[in-house]
């Protein structure tokens, strides 16, 4: 099954609770963000440094952003990954960062957390 960047954003937000419903992250949170150092070992991959969604889910703001594959990753090319930061307005640092990379069978998705870099696992996409 071949899927665009848009449905596959659609089955994480649904695999994560994301809703329409939800209110928008608070934007001044994107400051600490993009100056994280989770940010920035994903920085030139980055694809739009304006962020493709955002929403807020108690009192944690979360921020999706377009990436560019990894040179060499098994990534699908009609999926792109994407990297999601968690934040919380209490810290200064993002309380998680992720980069979601589907597979190229888009029945599964590699999660690499940016805080802990070599912590990397594969999980199926519903």
């Amino acid at each position: 099954m071949v899927v665009g960047a848009a449905t596959f954003h659609e089955q994480i937000a649904s695999q994560y609770a994301a809703g329409d419903d939800l209110p928008c992250a608070n934007a001044k949170l994107l400051v600490p963000v993009k100056r994280s150092a989770e940010f920035a070992r994903i920085r030139k991959r980055v694809a739009d440094h304006h962020h493709l969604d955002s929403w807020q889910e108690d009192d944690v703001h979360f921020f999706v952003f377009l990436l560019h594959p990894a040179p060499g990753s098994m990534a699908d090319p009609a999926n792109p990954p994407v990297a999601v930061f968690a934040m919380h307005a209490d810290f200064a640092d993002p309380v998680s960062a992720v980069v979601v990379t589907p597979r190229q069978d888009s029945a599964a998705a590699e999660i690499q957390d940016l805080r802990l870099p070599d912590n990397v696992y594969t999980t199926p996409v519903v």
